[in-house]
């Protein structure tokens, strides 16, 4: 059905000579350069490029081993982010970022934290 909608769209879109990108055919990359800024006992800092291209916010959770926790997921307009008091544990933690809604795929990255 999509593809019959797209090209439906894309003629009219030539016949009357304008252009028109449905939504679901936007692509949201995920964050670029994702680094860690301070490991200091249980806590942690990130920090990553800004987005660019009708990013609106970035989603950030973690996701820690020993106890197969998974933390609640974070949104932040902000390109750098920090969790506090995090437990000893081996941790991955993810990175995705939003565009008109959808979220581009994640970026993990994988850190043990020893207090």
């Amino acid at each position: 059905m999509k593809k019959l909608f797209s090209a439906l769209l894309l003629t009219v879109s030539i016949t009357i000579g304008f252009s028109f990108t449905p939504n679901y055919l936007t692509t949201c990359t995920a964050p670029q350069n994702v680094a860690i800024t301070s490991i200091n006992g249980g806590d942690i800092s990130f920090d990553w490029d800004n987005c660019t291209g009708g990013c609106t916010e970035y989603k950030v959770k973690f996701y820690r081993y020993e106890d197969s926790y998974s933390s609640g997921t974070y949104l932040t307009s902000s390109s750098a982010f920090s969790f506090s008091n995090l437990p000893d544990g081996t941790y991955d933690f993810y990175f995705a970022t939003v565009c008109d809604g959808q979220a581009s795929s994640f970026i993990i990255i994988e850190e043990t934290i020893s207090n």
